[in-house]
C-alpha cells in the first residue's frame, strides 16, 4: 500500500534499510545519535540478555540501530499509529530482525499492566511541539512532531522500567527544567550530554539518561559538537552516525 509514497534510505554504511514515507515524519540525526548513545552504553553492560523499549518507535529507525550492535537484546517497539507500525515490521523484516525487535500497537498514554516493571532499558526520542505550535499541512508529519502531554509520555515511560533500569531520552534544550522535575519524581544519577551544532552556538539537542532509583548527583557531562568551523561534520560525530555506536563512557 506504500510503493509509491516511500523511500528506502540507506544508513550505517548500508549496513541498514529504513522504508519511510516520502511525506510524512522521516527520521533524523536525533534517533541515530539517541541509537548510537544506547548502544555505548550497552556495551559496558554486564547483564548478558537485555530487554529494552524502544516508546514512540515509529518506523523502527532506533530499535533496528540498536539490534544491529546487541545480539543478545530483546527490543519492544511501542507505536500507536498504524502506518508507522505496519512500516516498522516492513523494515524488521528487510533487515532480519525479526528475533530481536517486536512491535506492539500501543498507547503510552494508556499503557498495558504487563509493560509495567518489565525493561531494563527504556529509550525515547518523544514528540516535543506543543499545541500552540504551528501544525504540519502532513497528518503523519504532524502526529510524530506534536506532544499531547510530555508529562505523561516521561512519567508512564519510567513506568516500563525495572528498578535501577535506565531511561534515554532526546530532547530539545529548552525542555530540560520540565524533563528534570519529572525525572527527579522517579529517578537519580541523571546525566545530561549536550550536542552543539558548532563552537559558537547553543546547544540546541540534549540526551538525558537516569537510573529509576538512582540516587547519584546529576551530571553534566562534556558532550559533542556536529559541526566544525568550516562547516563539515566532526569525526566523531561522523564515526558515531556511521558505526551506530557512540562510546560515550
Amino acid at each position: 500500500m506504500f510503493s509509491k509514497n516511500i523511500t528506502i534510505d540507506k544508513i550505517l554504511r548500508g549496513k541498514i534499510s529504513i522504508i519511510q514515507l516520502k511525506k510524512g515524519f522521516r527520521f533524523g540525526f536525533e534517533a541515530v545519535f539517541l541509537a548510537a548513545f544506547v548502544n555505548g552504553y550497552l556495551k559496558k553492560f554486564k547483564k548478558k540478555k537485555i530487554s529494552l523499549a524502544d516508546v514512540g518507535s515509529g518506523v523502527g529507525t532506533i530499535s533496528l540501530i540498536i539490534a544491529h550492535q546487541n545480539n543478545e537484546i530483546n527490543i519492544t517497539a511501542i507505536e500507536n499509529n498504524d502506518s508507522y507500525s505496519e512500516i516498522a515490521n516492513e523494515n524488521i523484516v528487510i533487515n532480519n530482525f525479526q528475533r530481536r525487535i517486536n512491535v506492539i500497537h500501543g498507547d503510552i498514554f494508556n499503557i498495558d499492566n504487563h509493560l509495567i516493571n518489565r525493561f531494563d532499558i527504556v529509550v525515547t526520542n518523544p514528540p516535543f511541539y506543543d499545541r500552540k505550535q504551528k501544525k504540519s499541512e502532513n497528518e503523519l508529519d504532524n502526529y510524530a512532531k506534536r506532544i499531547i502531554d510530555y508529562e505523561s509520555w516521561i512519567e508512564n515511560s519510567l513506568k516500563l522500567l525495572k528498578d535501577k533500569g535506565i531511561i534515554f531520552i532526546i530532547i530539545p534544550t529548552g525542555l530540560i527544567e520540565k524533563s528534570l522535575k519529572i525525572l527527579n519524581k522517579k529517578t537519580g544519577s541523571v546525566k545530561i550530554f549536550p550536542i552543539w551544532p558548532n563552537n559558537k552556538k547553543s546547544s540546541k539537542r540534549l540526551i538525558l539518561f537516569a537510573k529509576k532509583g538512582g540516587a547519584s548527583p546529576t551530571e553534566l557531562m562534556s558532550g559533542i559538537r556536529l559541526l566544525n568551523n568550516e562547516g563539515k561534520i566532526t569525526k566523531k560525530a561522523r564515526t558515531y552516525s556511521e558505526n551506530g555506536i557512540f562510546n560515550f563512557l
